[in-house]
């Protein structure tokens, strides 16, 4: 029962009976089963009656999932959007999505008068894919401009391809030159990202003299932004000999937390550490979402480059998280190496891009060079016809 007066239907009912019938181990699979196994033996028109059943499946099963979706609509679900859209509660489940997104997919999706074809998944499409490209389609339905729309959701994605490459490349060379001085002069490693913190805790007292800043920043603990050294001293180990007390920066969190507990794991990553490793394991989640979502053998056939930029993307990202929680050279190491290897499938991927927009700068500085060289010369001309007596 859902509540409503109008109808007497469990939306998850609805689901789980679509899983049934088309999901893993499904009856689906147990008719291709049969069916294959039917073939071996040469008895597979014996099985001819309940050969429909497979094209009643695939019809079934989607339809009971777009009643499921409905009947969550109404009971003012936010992923009911999405559901639609023809994405399942599986694919959907712990990801945390745009909310804005969301209520543009339910309002949609809840007026009659509106053509949500638009919001419909398209074959292949990923849950990435999905969200740049519904928020581009989002702005040519409210402008009825499609170009518009189009200019949007390129941009959306670049933005975020830019960003992912700056974060996997620098990643990759900082981390690079801090395992080179690990193996040659026995340098601790620090959590990647945590540059801004070791300069915080090192330069604090210098930051709190800053004008009127200064008087707010003397009120706060260096430690609650970039950790605290003393609950760090908890992951001390045994180096060269000597018990060595690692800094915030430098500390395993989970050899922190399994000597402290978490409150004192917490306060030893601080919070710009934190929002690090919570940000990195929410990118890799958001990956492995990405990747559930996806048909591989179409998506490797279509586009090979993006294929590939999405499992180093999930893999960069879970070897991030790793390091951030626990600094070591295999972790640091791995993090190096699909940094690079993330870096390298954006640029591949974005090549044309990248090589367009090169071209349209080239233009851009040629043109303008050519407008300054003219503005300047017309200067010289009136300067000097100026400063001439007998012009």
């Amino acid at each position: 029962m859902t509540g409503k007066a109008n109808r007497v239907v469990n939306p998850q009912d609805l689901e789980h009976l679509a899983k049934l019938l088309d999901g893993r181990g499904g009856t689906g699979d147990k008719l291709d089963e049969a069916f294959t196994r039917a073939s071996a033996l040469g008895v597979a028109d014996r099985l001819g009656p309940i050969k429909p059943m497979r094209s009643w499946i695939s019809d079934t099963a989607p339809e009971l999932r777009r009643k499921a979706a409905y009947a969550r609509l109404e009971d003012g679900d936010p992923l009911a959007g999405l559901l639609l859209a023809g994405f399942t509660p599986e694919q959907l489940k712990g990801k945390q999505l745009p909310p804005d997104l969301l209520l543009v997919a339910n309002a949609a999706a809840s007026d009659d008068k509106v053509d949500d074809g638009w919001l419909k998944r398209k074959d292949g499409e990923t849950l990435d894919d999905w969200i740049v490209r519904v928020q581009g389609d989002a702005v040519t339905q409210m402008t009825g401009n499609e170009q518009l729309g189009k200019a949007v959701a390129t941009y959306i994605e670049g933005a975020a391809n830019l960003a992912a490459f700056f974060n996997a490349s620098s990643v990759a060379i900082l981390g690079g030159k801090s395992l080179i001085s690990y193996f040659k002069t026995s340098k601790v490693l620090n959590a990647p990202g945590t540059f801004t913190a070791r300069l915080i805790n090192g330069h604090w007292d210098k930051l709190a003299r800053v004008p009127r800043a200064g008087s707010w920043l003397a009120r706060v603990s260096p430690s609650v932004i970039a950790g605290s050294d003393e609950a760090a001293m908890l992951a001390g180990y045994m180096r060269k000999g000597a018990f060595y007390l690692p800094t915030s920066t430098e500390a395993n969190l989970l050899k922190v937390a399994q000597r402290g507990g978490l409150g004192q794991a917490a306060k030893a990553a601080g919070w710009i550490r934190g929002a690090g490793v919570v940000g990195s394991a929410g990118a890799t989640a958001w990956g492995v979402a990405n990747l559930a979502t996806m048909d591989h053998a179409k998506a490797w056939k279509e586009d090979k480059a993006k294929y590939l930029s999405n499992w180093t993307g999930t893999a960069f990202n879970a070897s991030l998280t790793a390091a951030m929680i626990a600094p070591n050279p295999v972790t640091v190491g791995l993090a190096v190496g699909t940094g690079v290897a993330y870096a390298g499938t954006l640029i591949w991927d974005n090549a044309d891009k990248i090589e367009a927009a090169a071209e349209d700068a080239a233009d851009w500085v040629g043109d303008k060079a050519e407008k300054a060289g003219e503005a300047i010369s017309e200067g010289a001309k009136k300067l000097g016809s100026a400063l001439n007596p007998f012009d």
